[in-house]
């Protein structure tokens, strides 16, 4: 995994995915501070399988809600 910055990389793509959502006229995907661990570990699965099944499940919970 390359990444030249730990947590900017993963901030910078959450703004460009709320910006194309947005653009649709989709609300924005919010990821709870207590899912933070979860979100990280599916991502580096994620990064690691490249099968983003887990990781799209994820994103869908988070935008409907918990």
């Amino acid at each position: 995994m390359q990444q030249f910055f730990f947590d900017g990389n993963k901030r910078t793509s959450r703004f460009m995915m709320n910006g194309a959502l947005m653009a649709n006229g989709i609300d924005v995907i919010s990821v709870p501070a207590h899912r933070a661990a979860d979100f990280n570990e599916k991502m580096v699965r994620f990064y690691l399988s490249k099968d983003g099944t887990e990781m799209m499940a994820f994103l869908r919970e988070c935008h409907l809600g918990e």
